[in-house]
């Protein structure tokens, strides 16, 4: 009887052990991806916070029977901002564009060109930045 105990203690305390392991060895990566997702939230956070673009101008050109729209931007935040990132929603509608720089560093302009739009209506223009900050400008083209 001495020896059955000892061996179902042995048993039970390796079964034990390996359930640990096997526990620990899966949850603390997950905990380490946790805490690095969660820097990279903080990270984009503060990055949102410090970023700020304004619409300055807006210019439109007759292009045979559409035209084209030559868009001011100025970054008026602490962020460099890509360029080619950025979305132009006119009227809710995403466009192509080109743009003068391919970065728009903290108080500097850049030039969008969106070219081809029918329409000689009020316009609202949208632009949306790579981390989610946006800025509107309301026009009409006469």
């Amino acid at each position: 009887m001495g020896f059955s105990l000892s061996a179902a203690a042995a048993i039970i305390g390796v079964s034990i052990l390996l359930a640990i392991e096997m526990i620990v060895s899966t949850t603390v990566p997950t905990f380490t991806e946790v805490h690095d997702s969660y820097d990279k939230l903080r990270d984009r956070s503060i990055e949102q916070i410090q970023t700020d673009i304004n619409i300055t101008n807006v210019e439109t050109y007759v292009n045979g029977s559409n035209y084209d729209h030559n868009i001011t931007v100025e970054n008026t935040g602490s962020v460099s901002l890509v360029t080619g990132k950025f979305d132009i929603l006119i009227n809710g509608t995403s466009y192509n564009f080109e743009c003068s720089k391919a970065y728009l560093y903290p108080e500097s302009e850049a030039y969008f060109n969106v070219t081809n739009l029918a329409g000689s209506e009020s316009k609202k223009l949208k632009i949306v930045t790579n981390n989610g900050i946006s800025d509107y400008y309301e026009y009409t083209i006469p």
